[in-house]
């Protein structure tokens, strides 16, 4: 269908009822539109196969099956099929119209997703092919252009087109075209082999690495060499492109991207649950995988690169797509082959035949050769074509992990040069197959000791890699690939080394937004400890909730310029800009003073009660007797005071009362008086006459708890004559 012909189905109905809006784009096998559904005034997306392919058999069974297999999911992370059908000749999927990007669009314009957005889309896909898995289906096209992102990063699967049902036995149509991308698919696609859940597990992973990186893991000229890349090669881990991607994550994806399926996630659930862990403890041990043992006998965790352990497998598989490599017709590769051996099979007899009858040729002198490219190709063969053309060469064996023993893997001069025979060397660079060092365990000791041996010892090339640990400065961490893994001599060994904890100098957040210190304390790798919130309501002392944008920290744990190590938890208190300004600038609070009242006879509980009304509370409380102390408060009355009443006292000042019961009390207010003794008369000689002035009554003083009883008495004097009173 060419622009023309989509441009003219624009207002057109599909189906009776989906009239066409705009085209959003096209696939491999159908254009889809942006349409309205006429009966719900809803926007739907229509996938319409291409008309050239329409009397294409095998393209419209897979139309049908991406119709069944959608439509039989329901899940909020796979793209709903709504409907199907055939209108005219057009065959037609309307499914739900979402409003985004594709992930590859998406890595594309941002390049690397952060892992912690990259995670959670990886979660959304795998609960997909869960719920798809479950339901017998495979997707077997799991890659970034089949993942739709919704703009609240929202991820859903879609393009079913070449799902199948989890009892069918093949990935390739009659034609033996394989089905699934190249860049995406697992090494059992590649093979042609069967292909279950755990393939979709491998895509997912691969899907993962460049999510995280920005890359590609495997990438080559030609379909072919990424598909031997997926069988025989292992990429680096993802955090040597991303040195942000923890640990964890390394081990998760190179779990799910393992060559046998034997070694990835028995299922989509269990990668799911590790990467929902993985969100809560990023430094933990993830991707272990059962039956590879570290030295202890111990499984280990997926650290490093770890090859294919079934290399005999990989040998014969890249012998036959080599086989496949060197015919450019596959359709035609077989009868292609015979003719090419019959005719060299003919010509050698005639070679051979002219040989044996003129005798040994003799070389011409000036006679030149142009060399051929002989890299891919077996030993033997290139040996019998050199001597044949009496050409010198040199065969040179090297260790390689990546070439089958016997081939050809470089040569010098390159192809193309013009040599001269018996006079020229070629050189040519024989892979000797693996030779497999296992990694020793170097964690806790010296880098140049590690770095020596490995080197030395194992022919390994080392690289040091530091990184912030508890483990001592300068001491190993761990190796890359992992220790106990193994490795083919000559292949790279990264040693991690400790440049000992991160110390973090705590800045000085008091007077700045909440918000900026929240993200200053993640950003340092420490901990945001508890918070305290001092803002009141003045009018009904409760406590104001202030929205998170509005706070203003007012104090922090941890003094400014402190050097902390990471992790370390850093509290703060906050208010409002309000808050803040009074807690610079406190309103001095006046010194409060009261006039103490008269507590005379009253009884403890109402004294309490009035000078707690009137702010004191520094009171002293003594019994006037030990028997009084054993009474009620309610019976026991004040009988001592002090200060004494109408005196101006500080709200801090010490307020003492003595109480006791009533009885005490009246005993201490009206005390018996004391008999006075009978004067003896003193006999006189003469008359007197004495004015007498009667004693006024005691006048008792009570100050604290002591009493003063004085009596003024009156003195008898002789009055002089004339004068009396």
């Amino acid at each position: 269908m060419n622009q023309a012909q989509t441009a003219s189905l624009s207002g057109s109905l599909v189906g009776g009822r989906y009239q066409i809006v705009e085209p959003l784009g096209q696939g491999g096998m159908a254009h889809v539109y942006r349409a309205v559904d006429q009966k719900t005034g809803s926007q739907v997306a229509v996938k319409m196969m291409r008309d050239d392919l329409l009397n294409d058999p095998e393209f419209v069974k897979r139309f049908e099956a991406e119709a069944r297999a959608a439509s039989s999911l329901n899940h909020p992370n796979v793209v709903r099929v709504i409907g199907f059908g055939q209108d005219d000749t057009r065959r037609y999927i309307v499914q739900e119209y979402v409003e985004g990007s594709s992930l590859k669009e998406l890595i594309m314009s941002e390049g690397p997703i952060p892992w912690e957005s990259a995670v959670p889309m990886a979660i959304q896909i795998g609960l997909a092919l869960e719920h798809a898995h479950r339901n017998g289906i495979v997707h077997r096209d799991i890659k970034p252009h089949n993942i739709l992102i919704t703009r609240d990063r929202i991820a859903k699967v879609t393009d079913f087109g070449i799902a199948r049902a989890t009892s069918s036995n093949t990935i390739t149509l009659t034609s033996g075209v394989a089905f699934g991308s190249v860049h995406y698919f697992s090494p059992e696609q590649a093979r042609g082999t069967i292909v279950g859940e755990k393939s979709d597990i491998y895509s997912l992973g691969i899907l993962m690495y460049e999510m995280l990186t920005g890359q590609l893991p495997f990438d080559g000229d030609t379909s072919v060499a990424v598909a031997i890349k997926h069988l025989q090669e292992v990429p680096p881990l993802p955090s040597l492109h991303n040195p942000s991607i923890p640990r964890g994550l390394d081990q998760i994806v190179m779990k799910c991207i393992q060559k046998s399926p034997d070694n990835r996630y028995g299922n989509v659930r269990e990668l799911v649950d590790e990467l929902d862990q993985l969100m809560i403890d990023p430094n933990g041990v993830f991707g272990v995988v059962a039956g590879l043992p570290d030295k202890d006998g111990q499984t280990t965790a997926l650290q490093a690169m770890r090859p294919d352990p079934n290399y005999n497998k990989l040998r014969e598989i890249e012998r036959t797509i080599n086989e496949r490599r060197r015919s450019r017709h596959r359709d035609t590769a077989i009868v292609f082959a015979i003719i090419l051996i019959a005719i060299v099979f003919v010509t050698s007899i005639g070679v051979w035949g002219w040989r044996k009858l003129s005798g040994t040729v003799q070389t011409d002198p000036s006679r030149t050769y142009e060399l051929e490219n002989y890299i891919g190709r077996e030993l033997d063969e290139v040996d019998a074509q050199l001597k044949k053309d009496k050409i010198n060469f040199d065969v040179v064996y090297e260790d390689n992990s990546t070439v089958e023993a016997g081939i050809i893997f470089r040569q010098s001069p390159g192809a193309g040069v013009i040599i001269k025979p018996n006079t020229s060397v070629v050189t040519l660079t024989v892979s000797g197959g693996l030779e497999l060092q296992t990694i020793p365990d170097y964690a806790g000791q010296t880098a140049t000791k590690a770095q020596t041996e490995l080197y030395q010892t194992y022919g390994f090339n080392v690289e040091l890699m530091h990184e912030n640990s508890g483990v001592d400065k300068g001491k190993v961490i761990r190796t890359i690939p992992a220790a106990g893994q193994k490795a083919p001599r000559g292949s790279t060994v990264v040693i991690v080394v400790s440049d000992g904890m991160p110390l973090v100098t705590v800045p000085d957040y008091v007077g700045g937004p909440f918000t900026a210190a929240k993200a200053d304390i993640a950003k340092n790798n420490l901990v945001l400890g508890p918070l305290v919130n001092i803002s009141i309501d003045p009018l009904t002392g409760a406590q104001i909730e202030i929205p998170e944008a509005n706070r203003v920290v007012i104090r922090q744990n941890v003094p400014p310029g402190t050097q902390v190590t990471t992790g370390y938890v850093i509290s703060l208190t906050y208010g409002t800009a309000q808050d803040y300004y009074y807690f610079l600038n406190p309103t001095p609070t006046p010194v409060p003073f009261v006039i103490m009242p008269d507590l005379d006879r009253m009884s403890l509980t109402s004294a309490r009660t009035m000078l707690t009304l009137l702010g004191q509370t520094n009171l002293t409380v003594s019994y006037i007797t030990p028997e009084s102390a054993l009474l009620e408060e309610s019976k026991l009355y004040v009988i001592i005071q002090s200060p004494a009443p109408e005196t101006q006292v500080l709200l801090t000042d010490p307020i003492q009362i003595t109480v006791g019961s009533m009885a005490d009390y009246n005993a201490y207010k009206n005390p018996s008086p004391t008999p006075e003794p009978t004067p003896t008369p003193i006999p006189t000689t003469e008359t007197t006459t004495a004015a007498t002035t009667t004693a006024p009554p005691a006048t008792t003083t009570t100050t604290a708890a002591t009493t003063t009883t004085t009596t003024v008495a009156t003195t008898t004097e002789k009055t002089p004559p004339g004068q009396g009173n």
